[in-house]
C-alpha cells in the first residue's frame, strides 16, 4: 500500500507542479519578454523485485522557459535596424519637408530677387526699382537665414537625441548589471537550474537597450551576461558597467555643437567610438542622419548662399551706380572665408546679409559718366547681374543657382524615399522574426486553458489512485479485525 500511496503523491505532486506553471504562463500572457515555461518531468527510479521492475511514479526535474538564442538574435538585429531607420525618418522628414515647401523653400526667393534685378535692367535711372531691388535682396537673406535657423534647430534637436540616447543606455547597462547580480546569487545550484522570470527581465532589458544601439552578448559560465558594442567595446562584463559619455568635438576645426561619443575607461580617461561603428538602433540612426544628411544638406546650402554672394559681388563691383562715379561695391556681405572649412560652409547661409542700403550705389551702368545722374542711362552691368540667374556657376559650372538648389532639394527627398523603404522593409523583416520567435515562446491562451484542464484531471486521477491505495488498507485492517 506504500507504494500505490507514495506513486499517487508522486502524480498529485508534478499535477500541482503542471498546473503552477500553466497558471503561471496565463497570467503573463501579456507581459512584455515574458517566454512560455513548462515543467519537465521524468520517470522516477523503478523498484526490482523477482517478478521485474515496478514504477515509483514521476519526478519533477524543474521549469524551463521556451527559449530559442538564435530566434531571439534574429528579432534583436531586426529591431536594431527598424529603430535606426525610424530615428533617421524623423529627424529627415524636418528637413524634406523644410526645403520641398513651395512657400517658405528658397526657390522663391531666388526668383524674386532675380525679377528685381530685370527690373532695375529695364529701367535702371528708377530709384524705386532700385529699393525693389535691395528689398527683394534682404528678403533672399531673410530666407536663408531663415532655414539656416530652422536646421540649427533641428541640429540642435538631434544632438539632444544623442545625449538622451546615451543616458538610456547608461542606464540600461546598470540595470543588466544589477540583473546579473540578482541571477548569479539565485542559480546557486548553477545554471542547469535556471531563474526562468529573471532570464526574462534581462532579456528584455537588452531588448530595449538593443532598441538605442545595437549590441551582442555573450552568456558566462555563471550565467551572466555580457553585453558589447560598436566593434566589441564592452558595455557590460557580469556586475562591471562601462559608461558613455557624450564629449566636446576634438576634432580640427571643431564643431562646437557637435558632440563625439567616448567610451569612459576605469582609470579615468576615455576612448572615442567613432560614428561608424555605433550602429543600429535610435542612436545609429541619430549618428547617421547627422553624418549623412544633416551635415550635408547644411554644407551645400551655405556653398549656395557663398556663390550667390561672390558670382554677384563680383559683377556688381565692376560696375558703376547710379551717378555714374563709383565703383567697387559691394552688394552682399563678403562670404568667401566660409568656403575654407566644412564647419564654414554649414554656417555661410546664416552669415548671409545685405551690405548696400542705398539705392542709388545698385551699380547698373556698366561704364562712368562724365555728367552726374546719367550713369543709370546704361544698363549693362544690370543685364549681367540678371544673366546670373541662368549662368552654370555651380557645382563645377554646371549648375545654375536654382538647379542647384533644386539638386539639394532631391537629395534630401531622394534620401527620405530611401529611408522611408528601408524603415517599411525593416517592420516587415522584424513582424516576421517576431513571429517566428513568438511561435516558440509566446504563450497561447487556448492551448493553456486545454492544458489546465488536462493537469487537472491528471490531478484528479492522481487523488484517485491515493484513495484506492487508502481503500485496500482498510479492508486490509478490517480481515485484521
Amino acid at each position: 500500500m506504500a507504494g500505490l500511496l507514495s506513486i499517487g503523491l508522486t502524480g498529485i505532486n508534478s499535477s500541482q507542479a503542471n498546473l503552477l506553471t500553466t497558471s503561471h504562463n496565463i497570467t503573463n500572457a501579456n507581459t512584455p519578454g515574458f517566454n512560455r515555461q513548462t515543467t519537465i518531468l521524468t520517470t522516477a527510479d523503478p523498484f526490482f523485485s523477482g517478478a521485474g521492475f515496478f514504477g515509483q511514479g514521476v519526478e519533477v526535474d524543474g521549469v524551463r522557459r521556451q527559449y530559442d538564442q538564435f530566434l531571439s538574435q534574429q528579432v534583436l538585429n531586426a529591431s536594431a535596424r527598424k529603430e535606426e531607420f525610424s530615428a533617421y525618418n524623423t529627424q529627415i522628414s524636418q528637413i524634406d519637408n523644410l526645403l520641398a515647401d513651395t512657400s517658405s523653400g528658397l526657390s522663391p526667393a531666388l526668383a524674386d530677387f532675380f525679377a528685381g534685378v530685370q527690373d532695375v535692367a529695364t529701367n535702371p535711372s528708377s530709384v524705386p526699382a532700385r529699393q525693389a531691388l535691395i528689398s527683394s535682396a534682404e528678403s533672399l537673406a531673410a530666407r536663408f537665414n531663415g532655414l539656416d535657423t530652422r536646421l540649427n534647430e533641428i541640429r540642435d534637436i538631434n544632438e539632444g537625441q544623442i545625449v538622451s540616447a546615451v543616458d538610456s543606455i547608461n542606464a540600461y547597462a546598470r540595470q543588466i548589471s544589477d540583473i546579473n547580480e540578482r541571477i548569479a546569487l539565485t542559480q546557486v545550484g548553477g545554471p542547469s537550474i535556471p531563474a526562468n522570470d529573471l532570464l526574462d527581465q534581462r532579456d528584455n532589458l537588452v531588448a530595449e537597450l538593443n532598441k538605442l544601439v545595437k549590441v551582442s552578448t555573450t552568456t558566462e559560465s555563471d550565467g551572466s551576461l555580457s553585453v558589447f558594442i560598436g566593434s566589441g567595446q564592452p558595455l557590460v562584463v557580469g556586475t562591471a558597467v562601462s559608461q558613455l559619455v557624450v564629449a566636446a568635438d576634438s576634432s580640427v576645426p571643431s564643431d562646437p555643437f557637435r558632440g563625439e561619443i567616448r567610451l569612459a575607461t576605469p582609470g579615468g580617461g576615455s576612448v572615442l567610438m567613432p560614428d561608424s561603428v555605433l550602429t543600429g538602433g535610435q542612436l545609429g540612426g541619430y549618428l547617421r542622419f547627422r553624418n549623412e544628411t544633416l551635415n550635408a544638406a547644411r554644407e551645400q546650402l551655405g556653398d549656395l548662399a557663398i556663390a550667390v554672394s561672390s558670382e554677384f559681388n563680383a559683377i556688381h563691383a565692376a560696375g558703376y551706380d547710379l551717378d555714374g562715379t563709383t565703383t567697387g561695391i559691394a552688394f552682399f556681405k563678403d562670404l568667401s572665408s566660409f568656403a575654407a572649412t566644412d564647419l564654414g560652409r554649414r554656417e555661410a547661409a546664416g552669415a548671409f546679409a545685405v551690405v548696400l542700403t542705398d539705392p542709388r550705389k545698385v551699380a547698373a551702368s556698366g561704364a562712368p559718366t562724365a555728367t552726374v545722374g546719367a550713369g543709370g542711362s546704361n544698363n549693362e552691368n544690370a543685364l549681367r547681374l540678371a544673366a546670373l540667374q541662368t549662368e552654370k556657376v555651380m557645382n563645377g559650372d554646371t549648375a545654375t543657382f536654382q538647379s542647384a538648389y533644386s539638386q539639394l532639394v532631391s537629395f534630401v527627398g531622394n534620401k527620405t524615399r530611401e529611408v522611408q523603404i528601408g524603415e517599411r522593409s525593416q517592420e516587415s523583416q522584424l513582424q516576421q522574426a517576431i513571429d517566428a520567435q513568438q511561435a516558440l515562446s509566446g504563450v497561447n491562451l487556448d492551448e493553456e486553458a486545454a492544458n489546465l484542464i488536462r493537469f487537472q484531471q491528471s490531478y484528479q486521477a492522481a487523488a484517485r489512485v491515493m484513495s484506492v491505495a487508502g481503500t485496500l488498507f482498510d479492508e486490509i485492517l478490517s480481515i485484521s479485525r
